[in-house]
């Protein structure tokens, strides 16, 4: 049986992963520039995706609370966002709560962008 969590504390690089699978509530937190991105997501979206797609009628958490990621880890939240729409659109209530600094003019424009 698959443990109902991952959580990796943050590095220099690499976000903090909260995936509460059991309370379906999920959180990257800090910076997010890994070396190889798609390499260090791999693992965690394949769980993410599978979760997500076997859910009917749930309430779903995703949030993100970054000081700063790359292109490579925006790519990846375009997956992130598709499948939490995926989610939504098959009955779940998703909720997306994006966190930013107020002065940080930058982040929240991106975050408006996504």
């Amino acid at each position: 049986m698959q443990e109902d969590r991952i959580l990796i504390e943050a590095s220099e690089p690499c976000p903090r992963v909260d995936f509460d699978f059991g309370g379906n509530r999920f959180s990257l937190s800090g910076t997010c520039y890994p070396e190889n991105t798609k390499e260090f997501f791999k693992p965690l979206l394949s769980r993410f995706n599978a979760h997500l797609e076997a859910l009917s009628g749930a309430d779903v958490v995703f949030e993100l609370k970054l000081s700063y990621f790359n292109s490579g880890a925006s790519r990846i939240f375009i997956q992130i966002f598709d499948t939490l729409e995926a989610c939504a659109d098959a009955g779940n209530e998703v909720a997306i709560n994006w966190h930013c600094d107020d002065g940080d003019e930058n982040m929240i424009e991106l975050a408006e962008d996504f």
